[in-house]
Formats: structure tokens, C-alpha cells, sequence
């Protein structure tokens, strides 16, 4: 779902996202969306994670993620040329909480930047 978040139904999406995410990342990803429509920007492509690390405390946790985005990036909707693709290593962090009905949730997702 979180791929392809920005073709999900606008009067759905915060919905069907929060069963992914908490807040602060929710309304992150939201804006990013309302941004990328804006500009006639939509996502393509998988991205393929690797997780290379996993701590649990309690309510929280911590993810390690070594993604390979290289199939997937932005494309125009309207020529329907790539704006960019990712990469082979994207190091990645993402914070997650444990939600009252016992799902984990990205609260926070940090980019690391390239290579693990």
C-alpha cells in the first residue's frame, strides 16, 4: 500500500494510511501527496526492503532498512516521464508505536541516506 499511497481514494486515504502510520508521519505523507498532485507527480514501482536491524522497547521500536528503490521513483502523470528513480542502498530508519489495538505504526521514517 505505502508504495503506491498517493492512488489510494482521496476521501480513504487517511484512513486506510493510519492502519500504517501514526502521527507525525501520517500528516507527513498526506502533505507530501497534496504536494505531488499539485506539481502532477505520481509514484511508480516497488520498493524491496531489507531489513537489517530490529529493537523492541516496549511500545516502540526501531527499524533498520537497507531498501533497494531502484524500480521504483516519481513519475509525471501528465508526459509520463520518470522526474527520478531510487537507488540500489537506500539506508533507511523508521520509528514504530504500538497502537492500542496492537499494530505497529511508522511514527517517523528517516532517510539515512545512500549505501548501508
Amino acid at each position: 500500500m505505502l508504495d503506491r499511497a498517493d492512488s489510494l481514494p482521496s476521501d480513504t486515504r487517511r484512513q486506510q494510511l493510519s492502519t500504517l502510520m501514526a502521527e507525525p508521519q501520517l500528516s507527513r505523507v498526506l502533505k507530501r501527496i497534496d504536494e505531488m498532485k499539485r506539481q502532477h507527480l505520481t509514484t511508480y514501482g516497488k520498493v524491496i526492503p531489507h531489513v537489517t536491524s530490529v529493537e523492541v522497547d516496549g511500545n516502540n521500536a526501531t527499524i533498520l532498512d537497507c531498501q533497494d528503490t531502484r524500480n521504483a521513483g516519481l513519475i509525471n502523470a501528465a508526459t509520463h516521464k520518470k522526474v527520478n528513480r531510487g537507488i540500489r542502498e537506500d539506508h533507511t530508519k523508521a520509528l514504530l508505536v504500538k497502537g492500542s489495538d496492537g499494530n505497529w505504526r511508522v511514527s517517523k521514517s528517516i532517510e539515512l541516506g545512500e549505501g548501508c
